[in-house]
């Protein structure tokens, strides 16, 4: 039994590594560093041995559960052997220490991934999640598809169409109806085929979106500042286009993007709001600088608003710095939605100091509903489990108490 029980301890162990090591990537390496080549990124080279090195020192006490085995517990068993067993090194100690912690993280981890996969999370009332649709612009290159789950396709070129409906309680009258489509992350380059983006431009337009919002991280690199106007230049909607600047945007040439989107009407949204009219009703959109490269000033961006109203931001942390202040659909991106999934794992590279939480999708904090798209772009091209996305909204006017009930009955039942 011991020798059936000690590897998968050893297992966990690993797990619980890797587990450390996914936990100090996301939070220092990618997480909340300003320069462009993070000041952490040694890490990634340092913690992997380190670990791995400390869970390696088990090995006198594998040797000591040999010796065990080998020992005729009642015939052989003399006080020079219990001497000996006795004898554990320092280093071993040591080594005994970390296999009990880090098997308890993976152990962990194990059973919340079980958790989540068996049960879910719970629903969010005053949302509606609709039935998406897969355009796949390349035929997939691996033939069965209970491969491709397990992730041997690359989704890059597999975009999904996400299309949600959002209650808002005292949702103008006149916003009943309101669509809003988002795009983030585009992350414009020449490796991609340019029939991608024009599929997104034309799905984007087939919702007829009331405004459409981008999220940032329009290009990666400033060489591609000018595919971005070409490519996004066809993009229309009633009431305007509205962006904010991401983490890349800033890197590649701030300046460059604003001057030349502003050129086809696209407003940026820093730190500011703007106000939409419809049928002599109003509702405030505000966005919200990139939090670690911007500087995000939310006193000035809420200046002037009570009541509903839309936000964006374009990474997700900035949920952090809300203070309890009410957005009734605050969109970011970043995340990319991990863009490199593993079966039964799921997201394990999120660039967030609350690593796969905000992953993507659906997010009520306090008083804000905040949606994580996965967004429309990938650096390098490549995206394991993990489609692009396109995300269209419907605002409705209705009474989120009820539909709390209605989710409450669902769950007796």
């Amino acid at each position: 039994m011991i020798r059936i029980v000690f590897p998968l301890f050893i297992l966990l162990a690993l797990l619980g590594d890797a587990r450390i090591f996914l936990f100090v990537l996301n939070r220092f390496v990618y997480g909340d560093h300003r320069q462009e080549h993070s000041p952490w990124q040694f890490l990634f080279y340092v913690v992997p041995p380190i670990l791995l090195g400390l869970t390696a020192l088990f090995w006198p006490l594998n040797v000591w559960v040999d010796r065990l085995m080998s020992t005729r517990f009642v015939e052989r068993m003399t006080p020079n052997r219990f001497e000996d067993i006795a004898y554990v090194p320092d280093l071993a100690k040591v080594g005994a220490t970390w296999l009990i912690i880090a098997a308890a993280i993976g152990a962990y981890w194990m059973l919340e991934r079980i958790r989540v996969i068996a049960f879910g999370h719970p629903p969010i009332a005053g949302i509606r999640d609709l039935p998406s649709e897969v355009i796949a612009l390349r035929k997939a290159h691996v033939p069965f598809g209970w491969i491709r789950r397990l992730g041997a396709h690359n989704d890059v070129y597999d975009i999904e169409v996400t299309r949600h409906e959002v209650i808002v309680d005292d949702l103008p009258p006149a916003f009943d109806g309101y669509r809003i489509a988002f795009l983030t992350d585009t992350h414009i380059t020449g490796l991609m085929r340019r029939v991608f983006y024009q599929e997104v431009v034309a799905q984007t337009l087939k919702f007829e979106p009331d405004i459409i919002i981008l999220g940032g991280d329009l290009v990666t690199f400033s060489r591609d500042i000018p595919l971005m106007g070409e490519l996004l230049g066809e993009l229309r909607a009633t009431d305007g286009i509205f962006a904010v600047l991401g983490n890349h945007d800033i890197w590649a040439g701030p300046d460059r993007i604003i001057e030349l989107l502003t050129a086809q009407g696209v407003q940026y949204l820093t730190n500011r709001s703007i106000t939409l009219a419809r049928g002599g009703d109003t509702l405030p959109l505000l966005g919200i600088d990139e939090l670690y490269r911007g500087t995000p000033d939310v006193e000035r961006a809420f200046a002037g608003i009570d009541g509903p109203c839309l936000g964006v931001s374009h990474h997700p942390d900035i949920i952090d710095l809300l203070d309890g202040r009410r957005i009734d659909l605050l969109l970011c991106g970043h995340t990319h939605g991990g863009q490199i999934r593993f079966p039964f794992f799921g997201a394990i590279v999120v660039p967030s100091m609350h690593e796969a939480e905000y992953a993507e999708g659906f997010h009520r904090v306090r008083g804000v509903l905040m949606y994580v798209s996965r967004g429309v772009g990938a650096i390098p091209p490549l995206r394991i489990l993990c489609r692009p996305e396109v995300a269209t909204f419907v605002l409705r006017r209705g009474n989120r108490a009820d539909d709390r009930e209605a989710i409450r009955g669902l769950a007796v039942d």
